[in-house]
């Protein structure tokens, strides 16, 4: 889609300039066509006063019957006004009745020449500035649209003031005042452009300002969002995944165990007593002792199990990729882990244990069949004298 809008636009501005270069070659071909008149004029009056002025007047008018180039004309311009110079310094002193007339002919000679090297010099500035012009602005816009307009109505102005010229001097006078006009227009084109494009550049900014803080914006929503939905899935007292990320997880399990016939066994552990030490040392110690609990969990299970709270005092496992033995090992090693533990309420030591149910996730259970599974082999855990696993 964007090259092709490219290209249509790099087709548009070849077609805009090559209609500028067709209209500038028409208006050149009008001035030029009136120099040549007035220069065949002039050449008439010159006639029959030296031989050699003569032949060369004759090389003039045969270069003027077609379109001259500027390199043609500059040496005969000169060679003329030489043989003009040798003819005035060879007629007798104060003898030619028409020498006034060959001094204004030479004079004439030299201000064509002048004018032509300052119209093609004005001309060339102005062709090269539209080329800059339709290159930076583009095309079709209205800005563009009037000085095309004004300019080519000043060059139409320009070819018929040069053919209904009576004299070079009204000639010159004509040619200055239309090349003025297109320069002005051309100033305040561009003043116009100048600011126009300064407007654009600002907006352009305040745009880019604006998406820049609506981009921060929307990272820290999405930050912020991340975080609530951390928080929404983080037990708030042990920093733990809570029951929603487990029910998250184990809904993941039970997908693997149905479509792969992966392995997985899950676990329930409660602390033992947990009631007790919370009415005899208060329910801050009772916090304190599932904090560290479930710091030693995550600190034991880290990249082997998902361990969560569930509620309570319980916690539970899932043993992901894992078969019977090795959860039931593991589930052993987490219950001496926390038989270790240094607890101190009221600077008395706190013995503190827990009690663990262990089952195998079958093909055909469900989250919630397997877990019921696993809560009956930690009651049966309870039963027998706690502090010890029960697989199921």
């Amino acid at each position: 889609m964007g090259s092709c809008l490219e290209q249509d636009v790099w087709e548009r501005k070849y077609h805009l300039a090559l209609e500028r270069m067709e209209r500038d070659e028409r208006e050149f071909h009008a001035l030029g066509e009136g120099l040549r008149r007035l220069a065949l004029r002039l050449a008439g009056l010159a006639r029959g006063r030296d031989a050699e002025l003569d032949r060369l007047l004759d090389r003039l008018a045969a270069e003027l019957r077609h379109v001259p180039s500027l390199g043609a004309l500059e040496p005969l311009l000169e060679a003329l006004a030489k043989a003009i110079t040798t003819s005035d310094d060879h007629s007798p002193a104060g003898g030619d009745p028409d020498a006034a007339s060959i001094d204004g002919l030479r004079a004439d000679i030299a201000r064509l020449q002048e004018l032509l090297a300052a119209v093609s010099l004005r001309l060339g500035d102005m062709t090269r500035y539209l080329a800059v012009e339709l290159e930076r602005t583009g095309v079709g816009d209205r800005e563009g649209r009037a000085l095309d307009a004004s300019v080519r109505e000043e060059m139409r102005a320009l070819g018929e003031t040069t053919l209904a010229a009576a004299d070079l001097g009204s000639l010159q006078a004509e040619v200055a005042a239309r090349l003025s006009l297109i320069d002005r227009h051309f100033r305040e084109y561009r003043e116009r452009e100048d600011a126009r494009l300064a407007a654009y550049r600002d907006r352009a900014e305040r745009m880019r300002d604006r998406v820049e803080e609506l981009e921060n914006q929307a990272t820290s929503l999405q930050d912020s969002l991340r975080r609530e939905h951390e928080l929404a899935l983080t037990d708030g007292l042990t920093s733990l995944p809570n029951r929603l990320a487990y029910e998250r997880r184990m809904a993941e399990v039970e997908r693997e165990v149905r479509e792969r016939g992966a392995a997985a066994c899950l676990g329930a552990f409660d602390i033992d007593h947990f009631k007790g030490i919370n009415d005899t040392y208060g329910h801050g110690a009772g916090d304190a002792v599932l904090r560290i609990v479930g710091q030693t969990l995550a600190r034991e299970l880290e990249g082997r199990a998902f361990v969560a709270r569930y509620g309570g005092e319980e916690f539970v496992v899932v043993f992901a990729g894992m078969g019977t033995d090795e959860a039931w090992e593991l589930s052993l090693a987490l219950c001496a882990t926390v038989e270790k533990l240094a607890f101190h309420a009221s600077s008395k030591p706190v013995t503190v244990t827990m009690s663990g149910g262990i089952t195998r996730f079958g093909i055909d259970d469900t989250s919630a069949v397997a877990f019921d599974r696993a809560d009956r082999a930690l009651y049966a855990a309870k039963r027998a004298g706690r502090n010890r696993c029960v697989l199921l």
